[in-house]
């Protein structure tokens, strides 16, 4: 079973890929119009491919939160320790390619799911 805070690291997940989600509309308005407008179907260009690949992954931090928050509350398992290494391993590499990022919001959470 799991308890404490660990518990609620599915939903702060969720919680994160809506932010990365809200940030990449607001950010990327105009590419993101332009993929609109080009009719969806092989509109990503070079100018789009940022705006896309942020909103994609806004929408798979959900998904993994959505996961993970099910694993914990519904079946009340333990994610595989893999789970939080990966997240912490993505986390740690984009925050040093990337400093001025939303990576550092994924090391708290990553090492939550990582104690015992």
């Amino acid at each position: 079973m799991v308890s404490g805070i660990k518990r609620q690291m599915g939903f702060t997940l969720i919680l994160t890929g809506l932010l990365h989600t809200v940030v990449g509309l607001i950010f990327y308005a105009k590419p993101l119009q332009q993929i609109v407008a080009n009719g969806f179907w092989n509109a990503v260009g070079p100018e789009e491919d940022a705006a896309f690949w942020f909103i994609m992954w806004g929408f798979l931090l959900i998904l993994l939160g959505y996961l993970a928050d099910w694993l914990m509350k519904k079946k009340e398992m333990e994610p595989p320790a893999a789970f939080g290494w990966t997240i912490l391993a993505i986390c740690v590499v984009g925050a040093i390619a990337m400093p001025v990022s939303g990576f550092w919001l994924g090391l708290p959470q990553a090492g939550i799911l990582l104690r015992k």
